[in-house]
């Protein structure tokens, strides 16, 4: 078991690929001839992982017949293959496997060179948790559109919101329960994003939305669409429903606009008077 770069003369195999986590694009090849490969906490195993919340020794992977499985250890806080709980189960190309905190992606391609730095430049505008794009590739993304809306006196509007109360469910369930949430919020929201529209996480429960062609007045309208597409989901993580909710404060472009930053601090400022009116608010 080893990481690190490739090497031209060996043959391809599969991958895992560290998205989320210490260690961000770190990569571990996965030989065949090994009959298990174990992650776990213990310094001893093949991909030690330093986590609280991961076992000692966690979960395997195992190669069966020409096919990888992976293998619950019967860990305490459980090995998640797509966000699923698994006690076995075969692994297929693009599989996102979470171990406590960290996510691996477990890569099978006949050109696995390719899919490792094709994977390395998703990670530069992805949200490895998430897999909505980041804050860096948002603030590409705004810079663009205020210079199009500048030039074409175009409408621009910016949702920026957050999870009400996102420290005490952290602390009360856990910060895996805090991961579940981020992730199925994400996944919730994103299906409402038209193409033309971009919707990254900005810093830690705090997401955007960019809404290009759009007036304060129907950013307004969609704002409230995704505050209630959040309160009427069903949180539940172990069996427990999780209190959620989020605040959304609305900015819309106008000319005096030089920056980015300007259009965000709009946003931030709505924000702060939806949690000041009780949370669980839009506010422009």
């Amino acid at each position: 078991m080893r990481g690190g770069s490739f090497d031209a003369d060996e043959e391809p195999h599969e991958i895992l690929v560290t998205i989320y986590g210490n260690r961000i694009g770190y990569k571990v090849d996965l030989d065949p001839t090994n009959s298990q490969t174990i992650i776990g906490r213990d310094l001893d195993v093949d991909i030690p992982i330093d986590d609280e919340s991961v076992s000692r020794r966690h979960c395997r992977l195992m190669p069966v017949d020409g096919a990888w499985f992976i293998e619950d250890l019967r860990s305490t806080n459980g090995t998640y293959v797509a966000g699923v709980p698994v006690t076995r189960a075969p692994l297929r190309d693009g599989d996102l496997i979470k171990i406590g905190s960290t996510i691996f992606k477990f890569l099978s391609t006949s050109n696995v060179e390719a899919a490792y730095y094709e994977e390395i430049y998703r990670m530069a505008i992805f949200d490895g948790l998430t897999q909505i794009h980041n804050r860096r590739y948002f603030e590409e993304f705004v810079e663009r559109e205020i210079s199009r809306c500048r030039r074409h006196s175009r409408d621009l509007s910016l949702l920026l919101f957050d999870i009400d109360h996102f420290k005490q469910i952290n602390d009360r369930y856990g910060h895996l329960s805090g991961d579940y949430v981020l992730r199925t919020l994400a996944g919730r929201v994103s299906r409402r994003v038209r193409r033309e529209e971009l919707f990254a996480r900005y810093a830690g429960d705090e997401f955007v939305l960019v809404l290009p062609e759009t007036g304060a007045d129907d950013a307004i309208k969609f704002a409230d669409v995704v505050r209630r597409i959040v309160d009427e989901t069903d949180f539940r993580f172990d069996g427990r429903k999780l209190p959620v909710t989020i605040s959304v404060g609305v900015g819309a472009f106008t000319r005096d606009m030089v920056s980015p930053a300007q259009l965000v601090a709009a946003a931030d400022a709505a924000l702060y008077r939806a949690k000041e009116r009780g949370r669980n608010q839009v506010s422009a």
